[in-house]
């Protein structure tokens, strides 16, 4: 194994690796989902519904989940939210779609699980809501279980937004590489630092709409979101 070390700050290491040999990884299928794409209550194209990006992870043989969250004023209760799957980026192949509805119990988050997928190969998928399109996310599903395989991944921890900017992601989402594992501290509830590098993290978070805000200002980084949307991750508990 061969590795290579980027940090952007004393918190924040960032390994890639290159492994050789036969990957294992959790078996199980999800249920594809099946929907007309349609852009319902469409309005007010002009806002950024997906300020804070697109993210997919626990990669399987046949299956991902897909993540984003809606942002902007007058999102309702009940958002529909529409996604695609495609096994080109210019989505010419669209391999599966679907229809989410967007809480506003769950801070308008949501999660596509999709299944019926091939293995050991790239997709790129997209969400619309409110007239408005997602950018673009690449993923891959894992190989089956008894594949002889090569893996580039990243594994990273540790990231405060106040302490540093995130150049490591902005390598990760360059290199091209089949999985990011995330092994904790992806946000401090911690009050910001005294001079910080950067603001707008605030006081310390508390409640659950002071975690969720917390969630927001670091997802709010262009690097971090490149990254997540590059690959998918797996992500642990501290």
């Amino acid at each position: 194994m061969s590795i290579a070390r980027s940090t952007t700050s004393a918190c924040e290491p960032v390994a890639i690796a290159r492994v050789a040999g036969r990957r294992r990884f959790l078996s199980g299928a999800a249920a594809a989902l099946a929907a007309p794409w349609l852009a319902r209550g469409a309005n007010a194209a002009d806002v950024d519904r997906f300020a804070l990006g697109v993210a997919s992870g626990q990669p399987r043989a046949d299956s991902v989940v897909l993540w984003t969250r809606l942002t902007g004023e007058t999102l309702g209760e009940r958002v529909s939210v529409q996604w695609e799957v495609a096994s080109d980026e210019r989505f010419v192949d669209v391999v599966a779609r679907g229809d989410e509805v967007a809480e506003a119990a769950w801070a308008h988050s949501v999660h596509a699980e999709v299944g019926g997928l091939a293995p050991g190969r790239w997709y790129w998928y997209r969400f619309r809501a409110l007239g408005a399109q997602s950018a673009v996310g690449r993923t891959r599903t894992a190989p089956p279980a008894d594949a002889a395989a090569t893996l580039r991944f990243a594994i990273a921890s540790c990231q405060r937004f106040d302490v540093g900017h995130y150049a490591a992601w902005r390598d990760v989402a360059a290199a091209s590489l089949d999985l990011v594992v995330f092994l904790g501290d992806y946000i401090y509830e911690s009050a910001e630092r005294k001079n910080p590098v950067r603001g707008g993290v605030g006081g310390e978070a508390l409640s659950l709409d002071q975690y969720r805000a917390r969630y927001a200002t670091y997802k709010s980084d262009a690097s971090l979101q490149a990254a997540h949307a590059a690959a998918p991750w797996l992500v642990v508990w501290d």
